[in-house]
């Protein structure tokens, strides 16, 4: 009997199980709804400048669901089963649905106004500050939908195949609820939103940089006029000329062999210059050593990652911080690191040979980023990787240009590059034969027919 009775118990469990998962998310989101509100009264009642990181996270958690969730409710396992079974349920699922687009819209807005309050405080609190109760209040409206009318209705009229279906529904584009993969991101985002919320609020307090926007965005940082560098009597590059303005991503995209590299560790140094010039921020950059360069800096992720294989990730990790020395701050950066790519803390004591190609990755650009760059040049990150490690490291350069760095991309996969990119350039044979914003170079013809196979 009790055999059988263990046979039986899962097939029992299988929609609250699945209500479980629904209801932990929905648990969360009112948490994070609850300090937006502390957050808000903080700011407002007792004059607190807002903490921009803090408040980008917490955008970038509910935003992320946003995303996961697409236009329709037949991308939700449990939307496309519920309307199936109850047809009057559909204008709502479908309301529900628009919601969460509407949503991701608004957050642009937060952002957009967040950043703008933080250039102009006090002066743009009480446009952020109504913005942000307004959304607030729609999304509560939002989950008490979900709450009160699809979750009971669901547990009324889907059986216990249907759970068992939305169960096991692993595919993380067709089911944002139940995806593996999209609760783990979740669950790392709601870890940094606890490290760096205030203890006051219930918070570990964790010490970080308020700011997360360029200050002088719009500056020009990198200046590249008439420049020339050669391979022995082979010139490679030729009067290239590239600008890049303070807490942009520039996208260079070019064939094998056009060059891009060579640019890149011409600005880190390692590279001479036959003729023209490199200045960086009006410091010209052929007066300055290569370590001196990466002191100020500017930070290299080299191409094919070479990371240092005999040495442990975490000591990869401290030779990226070495022109900093051992300080307590570099052992903070390091905690940082390890919360930005869990995986590195899962793998601290491995050598770095050992890890695989994401992995190298991503311990690539966690050691530039303990040199606390700011002009990270990136060559060829998604090279030799797999699609959705791809998509993780253009979701990481993302998130860097909101920390304020400025970003300069060379890739080969042109489409994400220039997708990501505020403005890119084509470089051929070592000339730059075209300019432009991402959106202008992504529609012009002969780009999309060399580069993007169109």
């Amino acid at each position: 009997m009790s055999e059988q009775t263990t046979e039986m118990a899962p097939a029992q469990s299988r929609s609250e199980q699945a209500v479980r998962i629904i209801v932990h998310e929905h648990q969360a989101l009112w948490r994070v709804l609850d300090l937006l509100d502390q957050l808000l009264s903080d700011m407002n009642l007792n004059d607190q400048r807002p903490d921009e990181r803090l408040l980008t996270t917490i955008f970038d958690y509910i935003e992320h669901f946003s995303q996961r969730v697409h236009s329709t409710p037949t991308d939700i396992e449990l939307y496309k089963r519920l309307s199936e079974k109850s047809p009057e349920t559909a204008p709502l699922l479908e309301k529900l649905a628009r919601g969460y687009v509407v949503g991701h819209e608004k957050l642009v807005e937060l952002r957009e106004l967040l950043a703008e309050c933080e250039k102009r405080w006090p002066e743009g609190r009480e446009e952020f500050s109504h913005a942000l109760a307004r959304f607030t209040e729609a999304l509560r409206k939002h989950i008490r939908k979900e709450e009160g009318v699809v979750i009971p209705r669901a547990r009324k009229l889907l059986t216990e195949e249907d759970w068992q279906q939305i169960i096991e529904a692993r595919d993380v584009e067709n089911d944002p609820l139940f995806g593996e993969r999209v609760r783990e991101e979740f669950r790392e985002l709601r870890h940094q939103i606890v490290s760096y919320t205030p203890e006051k609020f219930g918070g570990l307090g964790l010490k970080h940089a308020d700011r997360v926007t360029a200050p002088h965005a719009e500056e020009e940082m990198l200046s590249i006029k008439g420049l020339v560098t050669s391979y022995g009597q082979i010139e490679v590059l030729h009067d290239v000329d590239i600008r890049i303005n303070s807490g942009e991503i520039v996208s260079l995209v070019g064939a094998n062999g056009a060059g891009k590299s060579t640019l890149l560790m011409t600005i880190s140094g390692l590279q001479p210059v036959d003729r023209g010039s490199i200045s960086f921020e009006g410091k010209d950059l052929g007066k300055i050593s290569t370590d001196r360069r990466v002191a100020q800096g500017i930070v290299q992720v080299p191409e094919g990652r070479q990371v240092f294989k005999d040495l442990s990730v975490h000591d990869n990790l401290l030779m990226g911080a070495y022109t900093r020395g051992r300080t307590s701050e570099v052992m903070d950066d390091i905690e940082r690191m390890y919360t930005r790519f869990p995986i590195l803390r899962q793998k601290h004591h491995n050598l770095a040979g050992e890890l695989s190609g994401g992995q190298q990755q991503m311990l690539a650009m966690g050691r530039a980023l303990m040199a606390r760059p700011r002009l990270l040049l990136l060559d060829e990150p998604s090279m030799g990787l797999a699609p959705l490690i791809v998509e993780e490291i253009f979701n990481i350069v993302k998130e860097l240009k909101k920390e304020g760095i400025t970003i300069f991309l060379v890739e080969q996969n042109a489409s994400q590059a220039l997708a990501l990119a505020d403005r890119g350039y084509v470089l051929e044979t070592g000339k730059v034969v075209i300019e432009g914003t991402g959106r202008e170079l992504l529609s012009n013809e002969k780009v999309r027919e060399a580069y993007l196979g169109m």
